[in-house]
């Protein structure tokens, strides 16, 4: 008797709150899968910022991607290695990006401010123009670097690299270089990107 009023309560239940059960319990789920997804989810060791008017098919941006990455070490110690990479496409004539609509200076100015990126591929017209924030590569690097131009880039056609990672060919008439370093800036986060930066010059030698 006692069992059948145990059933009945809990079929009671169910008939008025049967929804309320189904929400819930997909709820849980929800919230179960998602936060499985965030401890699973890898943080880059390498950001990596491209602005030029020429933008990368998907296929071409995984490409590069599987060389950063082949290069890199697991900087932030994961367990895994893994890049990001941003880009912004501009119209020369316009000079807006596409995705956005900003202008290319003040896209590239916002990343350069705020934006996660370290090292910086650009175009002659922006490299140019924004040398001034970029470091200093004999400063901040342990490695003797020819072909540097004006101290704060390098042609990424005369990497000693270039030969040996498909994925810069890309980018053959842009340069490559590493924004300075700034106040707040995580100086562990930085130096890996520094790290990165010497381990594409030495590539394959």
């Amino acid at each position: 008797m006692k069992e059948n009023k145990f059933f009945k309560f809990f079929e009671n239940i169910w008939y008025h709150y049967k929804y309320v059960i189904l929400i819930g319990l997909a709820a849980v789920i929800m919230i179960s899968v998602a936060t499985c997804q965030a401890v699973s989810k890898k943080t880059p060791d390498v950001f990596v910022y491209h602005i030029s008017t020429k933008g990368l098919s998907v296929a071409a941006k995984e490409h590069f991607i599987q060389n950063v990455e082949l290069v890199a070490g697991d900087y932030n110690n994961d367990g895994a290695v893994k890049a990001d990479f941003k880009e912004d496409v501009y119209i020369p004539d316009q000079i807006s990006t596409v995705q956005t609509g900003l202008s290319a200076t003040d896209s590239f100015n916002f990343e350069l401010a705020l934006g996660d990126c370290i090292i910086y591929i650009m175009d002659k017209n922006f490299f140019e123009s924004n040398k001034e924030y970029m470091a200093d590569l004999s400063e901040i690097t342990g490695v003797n670097i020819d072909n540097v131009v004006d101290g704060k880039g390098i042609k990424i056609s005369d990497l000693p690299s270039y030969k040996k990672l498909s994925g810069l060919a890309y980018f053959k008439d842009e340069y490559i270089s590493i924004k300075k370093k700034k106040d707040g800036m995580n100086e562990k986060e930085y130096n890996n990107h520094v790290l990165f930066f010497e381990a594409l010059l030495n590539y394959g030698s």
